[in-house]
């Protein structure tokens, strides 16, 4: 089973927003307890400084994922409130996500992706045909 969600982040999501979005997202996808070992995914897309906004140049870099955010380090907190969140559908995540990916990018929209995957399925990596944006 694979659930993807995009939760759209704006630049003062506060924790329990977050939270929210995300619950709301799986729910909205799993209405069942996940059981057994889960792969994570999480691609963050920050927002996009103003001095590589205003180079065309640059912009579309940025947007291919050429150029990407090395001095941002917000990944523990996310982290945990996704692990939190993601409660809502699993018995323990903190416990049963075996494998974790995290990457980050810039973009004109910010947002984070969250592909969770259970172990023992295809493994893909790539969205499935179903997706809950919020």
């Amino acid at each position: 089973m694979v659930l993807h969600f995009i939760i759209e982040k704006e630049h003062l999501c506060t924790k329990e927003t977050l939270i929210n979005r995300i619950q709301t997202a799986a729910k909205a996808q799993c209405s069942s307890k996940i059981k057994g070992a889960l792969s994570l995914d999480i691609r963050s897309f920050y927002n996009m400084p103003i001095d590589l906004a205003n180079s065309q140049d640059t912009r579309t870099s940025a947007e291919k994922g050429l150029l990407r955010p090395v001095h941002i380090s917000i990944l523990q907190p996310n982290l945990q409130y996704i692990q939190e969140a993601l409660h809502a559908v699993t018995d323990d995540a903190s416990l049963q996500i075996v494998e974790l990916r995290v990457s980050q990018f810039y973009s004109m929209r910010p947002r984070m992706e969250i592909i969770l995957n259970t172990m023992g399925d295809d493994m893909r990596s790539s969205p499935p045909n179903k997706e809950t944006s919020i």
